[in-house]
């Protein structure tokens, strides 16, 4: 029987090192998750805010109380602009537009429309609105939007 001399093998250090540079390497790859989950979150958190600006202001242009607003210029029940205080609002006041604060689920609404219509015929005429979502805090803006409405 011949017996084998030359047996080569792995030693219980080789062993021991690739698990430790194997948990390093695990270890950092495992750190993104976290970091991706938390991403997702902010997107989706984003998309709904986008989501609700979008439809307040496809509201407020379908809103024949502010069409009427507009061309009465009188205080319709319902619609009563703010003058918006510095630390408050997002908008910098201006006398050219009218202010208006509401809240939507879990955002507080400004809305912001030009009282002279950018467009003026005899048929009819626009009036551009923007409108912010606002976090809870009034700290900083989530979603903005901006269209027109046509008197």
């Amino acid at each position: 029987m011949k017996f084998i001399q030359n047996e080569k093998g792995v030693t219980l250090i080789e062993v021991l090192i690739s698990i430790v540079l194997l948990s390093i390497i695990f270890l950092s790859v495992m750190s993104f998750f976290p970091q991706m989950g938390l991403m997702n979150n902010q997107n989706q958190d984003k998309a709904k805010a986008i989501n609700i600006a979008k439809e307040v202001l496809v509201n407020w242009q379908e809103s024949s109380d502010v069409k009427w607003f507009l061309v009465k210029t009188d205080q319709v029940t319902g619609f009563t602009p703010t003058e918006p205080k510095v630390a408050y609002s997002r908008f910098s006041y201006d006398v050219n537009y009218y202010y208006f604060e509401t809240t939507k689920d879990k955002y507080n609404v400004h809305i912001r429309i030009k009282k002279f219509p950018e467009i003026s015929s005899r048929l009819s005429s626009i009036n551009s609105i923007v409108i912010q979502l606002l976090d809870k805090n009034n700290r900083h803006v989530v979603s903005e939007t901006f269209g027109y409405v046509k008197r």
